[in-house]
C-alpha cells in the first residue's frame, strides 16, 4: 500500500489506475483499485474478532425471542453451550485511516477495540454479493477463506447449502444483481456454486415444489435471504406477498434448516421480529434503542416538549440519564449533547438495512429530526440511535479527487475462531450527490479497494 501523507487539504494518498471489473451482474461494471489494498495488522483483526464473538452473544436473546418451534435453527446452534452463532458476518463501519492502522500496534487490544466499536454502522448476518467479493480484489484472499467457511459448515452437518429467496422479488433482484439474469431465464447448480460458493438457489415456487416433491423434508442448509423488497424498504406501508413464510408448514421447514437468524412470521409482534435487526446493538454499547422520541428525553423536558415548549428556551437537563450514559461512553461532550447541536443518526430497529429510514440531522431540529423521527417510528417501529460518524477522506494526487470512504469488513468462524475473510474499502468523491447527503453505498462513481490480513 502506498504511503500516506497529510496536506493542507487532509490525508494525500496515490489510489493508483482504476481498473474496470465486468461481471455476470446487472450491477456491473464496478471500478476497481487493483493497485490500492487495505491491509488490516493483526490487532485489528483481532478486535472485530472479538467484537463479532460480542455480537453473537447479543443475538442470543434476539433468537429466543424469535423461536417458534423446537427445531428452529437448530443448525446455527454452533456456538458455546449450543449457543446461536452467526457464522458469517459483515461489518460496515468508517473506514480505518492509514494513521489509525499504523498506530493501532502501539495501542492496547482494549483501546483498539473500544474505539473500532465506536465506528461501527450495522453488523449484517446476510451477505449479497458474492461473485464481486470473490472476483473484485483480483486475489483468491476473500475467496479462499470464504469457500473455506462454507466447506466447514457443510462438513459439520454433512449437507449441501442452498441460497433461498422467501419472495418473488428478492429472487429476481438476486437473479439479476447477483447472477447476471433476466426475467424468465434459470440458473443451474453449477452455475449458482461458481458464481457464489453455494450449492444451489431456491425461488419460491421452486421451493414449495421441491418441499412437496420431497415428502416434507428438506436435504439442504438454508441461507436465507430474507431482505424485504425496495419498495417496503422505502415506504413500510406497501404490503409485501410471502408465499413461504405465510404457510406455518413451510415456514417451520425454512426455520429447522436455516443457518441464518432472521425469519419472521408475517405479522409476528415487532419485539419478536429478527429480520434486518439492529436489536444487538444497544447490548454491545453501538447504538441506543428507542420506542418513542421521548426515550431520548429527560421527564421534565419531555414534558416541556408535550406543552409546545421549544428546544432552546428549556434551561433544565434535556436528555435522559440512559442517553446521557450512553453518550458519555461514546465520548460524546455531554454539554454540547445538551445544547441539541449534537448531530444524530436514527435508524429502523428492525426490517431495514443500508440507508432506508435514516434520519440524519441535528437533534434540536423539529422538523427535520424530531418530527421525522416520530412519524418514523409511527411507520417502523423502534429505531436505534447514534451519533453521526464523520466519514474520513483522501484525496489522490494523480487525479486530484477528494474521496471519502467506509470500510465493509467480512468476517467468519473457521475452526471455532473468528477469521477476516476480506472486505472493501468504498470510495465516494466528495462532491457526489450521495456523499454529500452522508449516503456512502455502492454506485457507478464508487472506487473499490480491497480489504485484506
Amino acid at each position: 500500500m502506498a504511503t500516506a501523507h497529510e496536506n493542507r487539504n487532509g490525508t494525500e494518498l496515490p489510489l493508483g489506475p482504476v481498473t474496470e471489473l465486468a461481471i455476470k451482474s446487472s450491477l456491473s461494471p464496478f471500478q476497481i483499485l487493483l493497485e490500492h489494498k487495505v491491509t488490516y495488522p493483526p490487532a485489528i483483526i483481532k478486535a472485530l474478532g472479538e467484537l463479532y464473538l460480542e455480537y453473537n452473544v447479543a443475538f442470543g436473546q434476539l433468537v429466543d425471542s424469535n423461536n417458534e418451534w423446537s427445531t428452529d435453527y437448530q443448525h446455527g446452534l454452533s456456538g458455546p453451550n449450543n449457543s446461536p452463532m452467526n457464522f458469517a458476518v459483515q461489518v460496515d463501519m468508517l473506514g480505518l485511516t492509514p494513521e489509525f492502522i499504523l498506530e493501532a500496534s502501539d495501542l492496547k487490544p482494549e483501546v483498539i477495540k473500544e474505539r473500532i466499536r465506536g465506528m461501527i454502522f450495522e453488523i449484517e448476518n446476510s451477505m449479497a454479493m458474492y461473485q464481486f467479493m470473490m472476483r473484485g480484489g483480483g486475489t483468491t484472499h476473500f475467496t479462499d477463506r470464504y469457500l473455506s467457511v462454507l466447506k466447514e459448515v457443510r462438513e459439520r452437518h454433512g449437507r449441501p447449502i442452498a441460497l433461498l429467496a422467501v419472495t418473488q422479488d428478492k429472487y429476481l433482484g438476486m437473479m439479476a444483481g447477483e447472477f447476471g439474469k433476466q426475467p424468465g431465464e434459470t440458473i443451474t447448480n453449477e452455475d449458482v456454486l461458481e458464481l457464489s460458493g453455494f450449492d444451489r438457489l431456491f425461488s419460491p415456487d421452486e421451493f414449495r415444489t421441491y418441499i412437496a416433491a420431497n415428502d416434507g423434508e428438506c436435504e439442504y442448509l438454508l441461507y436465507v435471504r430474507s431482505s424485504d423488497p425496495v419498495s417496503r424498504l422505502k415506504d413500510p406501508r406497501v404490503i409485501v406477498d410471502h408465499p413461504l413464510l405465510s404457510d406455518p408448514e413451510l415456514r417451520r421447514v425454512i426455520k429447522a434448516n436455516a443457518v441464518t437468524f432472521n425469519v419472521d412470521a408475517p405479522g409476528m409482534p415487532f419485539e419478536r421480529q429478527i429480520n434486518d435487526t439492529k436489536g444487538y446493538m444497544q447490548k454491545m454499547g453501538i447504538a441506543f434503542e428507542i420506542r418513542q422520541e421521548s426515550d431520548l428525553y429527560s421527564s421534565s423536558f419531555a414534558a416541556h416538549l408535550s406543552r409546545g415548549g421549544s428546544f432552546a428556551e428549556f434551561t433544565g437537563t434535556k436528555l435522559s440519564d440512559d442517553f446521557r450514559a450512553y453518550l458519555n461512553s461514546r465520548g460524546v461532550d455531554l454539554e454540547l449533547a445538551e445544547s441539541g447541536e449534537i448531530h444524530l443518526r436514527a435508524k429502523p430497529a428492525k426490517g431495514a438495512f443500508g440507508c432506508y429510514g435514516h434520519i440524519s440531522a441535528r437533534l434540536c431540529d423539529g422538523k427535520r429530526f424530531r418530527k421525522e423521527l416520530r412519524k418514523s417510528i409511527d411507520q417502523r417501529g423502534s429505531y436505534v440511535v447514534q451519533p453521526e460518524l464523520e466519514t474520513p477522506r483522501v484525496t489522490d494526487p494523480v487525479s486530484a479527487v477528494e474521496y471519502t470512504y467506509i470500510d465493509r469488513v467480512m468476517l467468519g468462524m473457521r475452526n471455532g475462531m473468528p477469521i477476516l475473510m476480506g472486505g472493501f474499502r468504498m470510495l465516494l468523491p466528495i462532491d457526489s450527490a450521495e456523499a454529500k447527503s452522508r449516503r456512502i453505498h455502492g454506485n457507478g462513481a464508487t472506487l473499490w479497494a480491497e480489504i485484506r490480513s
